[in-house]
């Protein structure tokens, strides 16, 4: 494109690959890292799973797991924890809690559990599969993550203190998140 910086660094979303060395500890698991793929003046900070095997001066390819604009700050992760696959298990749970988040019948508790935890661990980013997750619902951003689980945890407190308030906040909640949990739904099939 005409007027593009070719040199100019590239918007970096979760789940990017950046290559970069390690240059020291910075305490922890953590570890600066110097890459060429962030903005002049970010920092990037590796939180590794095994620091034991991490050595300055290490060429590596890390995977994105937070970016921080305000900060001009990227977290990134080696290793596979963060972005594995879903498990079949949970993938038939995800499956049974977004239809009954969009269907007609009764919510039971369980779903409303399984559609809790399914938002809670991007939220948190503490499970195997937590970025898989964020790409299944859309790659939605932090503020539609917080409002999706709030949404969640008011459906599960209608259902248990007011069930007659039910129909109402469920065909609002539809109206608000029925096309993204559509969407999720066809990409967990």
């Amino acid at each position: 494109m005409e007027g593009m910086d070719p040199n100019a660094p590239r918007k970096i979303k979760l789940g990017d690959l950046l290559n970069g060395t390690v240059v020291k500890s910075i305490g922890g698991r953590r570890f600066a890292i110097k890459c060429k793929m962030v903005p002049n003046g970010w920092t990037v900070a590796l939180h590794a799973r095994r620091p034991e095997t991490v050595r300055a001066g290490a060429l590596g390819t890390f995977w994105v797991a937070k970016v921080s604009p305000l900060q001009g700050a990227v977290l990134v992760h080696d290793g596979d924890f963060g972005r594995l696959p879903i498990s079949d298990a949970m993938r038939a749970r995800y499956v049974a809690a977004l239809n009954a988040l969009l269907g007609e019948g009764e919510i039971a508790g369980d779903d409303l559990s399984d559609a809790r935890s399914m938002v809670l661990r991007i939220e948190k980013t503490d499970q195997a599969d937590w970025l898989t997750v964020w790409r299944v619902l859309g790659e939605p951003d932090t503020g539609t993550v917080k409002q999706l689980l709030a949404s969640i945890v008011a459906l599960r407190t209608a259902r248990k203190d007011d069930p007659e308030s039910m129909p109402v906040l469920r065909a609002k909640f539809i109206e608000t998140y029925g096309p993204l949990l559509r969407s999720a739904l066809a990409r967990l099939m």
